[in-house]
């Protein structure tokens, strides 16, 4: 017998885009999931179809 639960029980799915280009600064993912400051030339970029990033501490 397993005490595992659902992942959908805890978590919420959000679609929350940058639409008012609030947020102008870009930032990337390593493997290691770490955000890393962008290297890519975001001149030109719509940065409307990318999704901010809260950080919530608990």
């Amino acid at each position: 017998m397993t005490t595992y639960k659902h992942l959908g029980d805890y978590i919420k799915e959000v679609n929350v885009r940058n639409r008012e280009l609030k947020v102008a600064k870009l930032v990337g993912l390593t493997i290691d999931k770490a955000f890393i400051p962008s290297v890519t030339n975001v001149i030109g970029t719509d940065l409307s179809i990318y999704t901010p990033v809260r950080v919530k501490f608990f």
